[in-house]
């Protein structure tokens, strides 16, 4: 058990150290980010809708600029993969938040 739990926390870092690279934001702020990541994530592990669902839902979601679907589908990606395995909905918003802070301090 506590080498699958160093597995994980090894793989988050490594994981959220890639993710941390800067991204046009468009209109959307760090902190709209986290809110979207755990909004995706209420998504997946609250209300049990499928990918495919959750992805229609940002094909009909109004956008400032093309560059936010682009990074909401990227977060998307990330909740429903393996990353969001691990993820409440708190700590998926705080990760996204954070590596897009991290993104805009390099």
């Amino acid at each position: 058990m506590r080498i699958k739990f160093l597995a994980v926390a090894v793989g988050l870092i490594v994981g959220n150290t890639a993710l941390s690279a800067p991204y046009p934001l468009g209109t959307m702020t760090c902190d709209d980010i986290g809110a979207f990541a755990s909004e995706a994530m209420r998504w997946r592990k609250e209300q049990k809708i499928p990918y495919e669902e959750a992805a229609q839902r940002l094909e009909v979601r109004d956008y400032g600029d093309p560059v936010e679907k682009k990074n909401l589908s990227i977060i998307l990606d990330y909740v429903y993969g393996n990353y969001g395995n691990n993820w409440s909905v708190e700590v998926a918003g705080n990760v996204m938040r954070s590596d897009c802070r991290n993104g805009r301090d390099n």
